[in-house]
């Protein structure tokens, strides 16, 4: 689900103007890669340590972030890069636990967006709630 979620986003991303870069695992960046050969969606892949790394180091940095979080350490990557950057945090929860853990999110996390659903297999339910936030471009930071 995360990866035709991930792809969809972009794909949307990519059509508002953005340069989109995917950072996860090893193992979410091959899924990505293995889904999308040939960029068309995701020009840029990178590890989430290094890219965590580079963002404290102030080398690098990006205007959105969407996190995918179905258990705690998607919610710890999300607000680890919420903290360093200067990015406008979009947290995507999804799974069984979805509503209490988007209240989790909601929470900790200063300025996050969330979009969740109980969907665990399907990805159209937060399909739709991301279509509804409209033009991405506004949640930037400095842009509202």
């Amino acid at each position: 689900m995360q990866t035709g979620l991930a792809l969809y986003i972009g794909n949307t991303l990519k059509a508002q103007g953005f340069e989109v870069i995917c950072a996860g695992t090893p193992s979410a960046v091959n899924l990505m890669k293995v889904a999308d050969p040939k960029k068309a969606y995701i020009e840029t892949y990178v590890n989430i340590d290094k890219c965590i790394d580079q963002i404290a180091e102030g080398t690098f940095d990006v205007d959105l972030t969407f996190g995918f979080i179905h258990k705690d350490s998607g919610l710890q990557y999300l607000g680890t890069i919420a903290a360093l950057s200067r990015s406008t945090p979009v947290a995507v929860v999804f799974g069984r636990e979805a509503e209490p853990l988007s209240k989790e999110v909601g929470e900790s996390l200063d300025g996050v967006h969330v979009v969740w659903a109980t969907a665990v297999h399907n990805p159209l339910p937060l399909k739709k709630k991301l279509d509804k936030m409209g033009e991405w471009a506004a949640l930037v930071r400095g842009q509202v």
